[in-house]
């Protein structure tokens, strides 16, 4: 039998690991891709339990026709305004439950502003049209995919909510690192009595869960009269970001040779100088990973957010959506997806542009 060549080998191999990664691949996407796709559905497939939901479908289950909604003029009362009704196979919704069977006059082009799949459309009815009772003065089509769902949020202040999580994010991100940097870099190298003991309590600090914290931190931001703004929880968010941090990059200082620092004190370094040309360029992949760590854990956090914040202009992202996009029992699937494709993409960007910084830091963290 004739020996396998390396070209050969190296492609079984490749083949094998995709093979045994797909499924597992598979798994960690899917709920983007279902994310993705429910943004892109128009409600009247999302809804209906006869489509496919792994896919678009644009045709009604039982007559195979194009799905489609029909605006139907029943009345107008004494004022003119218009009177809608919107027809989708056995199903009605009114603009109104009385109905007049008069027909009505339009005089000047007039909108039919009407709720379809959840957001308003609208249709321009031309001068003089004259419409029969229950007559059919309009098709709005339901195709998917659909940027209705994403158009839908325009009218909410959704850009608002996310740029007070960025700006909340990028603002704890860098007191985390400015705070937690020299704490580490003190427990891991500079000697004295309980340092081992120190750096173990504030990693202990991090399990403590901010259910617990957040009624005395309320009082505290109440005390400090800067309730209902960012500042509030630009002040509480590093509780919880700078602990992990500090201990995280502990493991990254200790893992830096000490005849480094031994030669550039030597030099004539001071420890400052030690720590900002020889030491932070040496861990900068750590330091990256806890800003990482720090940004997205600030970028999403709901507790304190919700509780420290009540003006809807001033409510970060995940506070914004839950509380806009489900009313009561009621989840408005369609936005709700649409807000969050939106929302992780500040986070995508940013561990596409550090992730071999991360994955360098992740891994010297667990070596080390």
């Amino acid at each position: 039998m004739r020996p396998m060549s390396p070209g050969w080998r190296r492609f079984r191999f490749d083949v094998l690991s995709y093979v045994g990664l797909g499924p597992f691949l598979a798994f960690a996407l899917f709920p983007f891709y279902w994310m993705v796709i429910t943004s892109l559905k128009a409600d009247a497939n999302l809804y209906d339990l006869r489509r496919n939901p792994f896919w678009f479908s644009n045709y009604d289950g039982r007559t195979g026709l194009p799905y489609h909604k029909d605006i139907i003029v029943p009345a107008s009362n004494n004022e003119g305004t218009i009177r809608w009704m919107i027809k989708l196979g056995a199903h009605t919704t009114r603009s109104d439950s009385e109905e007049h069977p008069a027909p009505i006059a339009f005089i000047g082009n007039q909108d039919i502003v009407s709720p379809v799949d959840g957001i308003l459309s609208q249709i321009t009815v031309p001068n003089g049209a004259v419409a029969q009772p229950n007559q059919v003065i309009g098709v709005i089509r339901v195709a998917s995919p659909t940027l209705t769902h994403y158009h839908y949020l325009r009218t909410t202040p959704f850009a608002t909510w996310m740029k007070v999580s960025l700006i909340t994010g990028t603002a704890v991100m860098f007191i985390t690192l400015a705070l937690a940097v020299p704490a580490a870099y003190g427990l891991a190298r500079l000697r004295f009595g309980g340092n081992r003991t120190i750096g173990i309590a504030i990693f202990l600090t991090y399990l403590i869960p901010p259910t617990i914290l957040f009624i005395p931190f309320s009082q505290f931001v109440g005390a400090l009269k800067i309730d209902n703004t960012i500042w509030s929880l630009i002040l509480a968010y590093p509780t919880f970001t700078v602990p992990f941090c500090t201990w995280l990059l502990m493991g990254f200082f200790r893992s830096v040779p000490r005849e480094i620092e031994e030669r550039a004190l030597l030099d004539g370094a001071t420890r400052m100088q030690l720590l900002r040309l020889v030491v932070i360029p040496v861990v900068l992949p750590g330091i990256l990973t806890a800003a990482i760590f720090a940004f997205t854990l600030s970028f999403q956090e709901y507790v304190y957010a919700l509780t420290f914040i009540s003006s809807v202009l001033h409510r970060t992202l995940p506070v914004g959506i839950t509380v806009d996009m489900v009313r009561g029992d009621v989840y408005f699937w369609g936005p709700l997806m649409a807000s969050a494709v939106l929302g992780s993409v500040p986070v995508v960007i940013v561990y596409a542009l550090s992730l071999d910084y991360f994955v360098s830091g992740m891994t010297t963290g667990a070596v080390k």
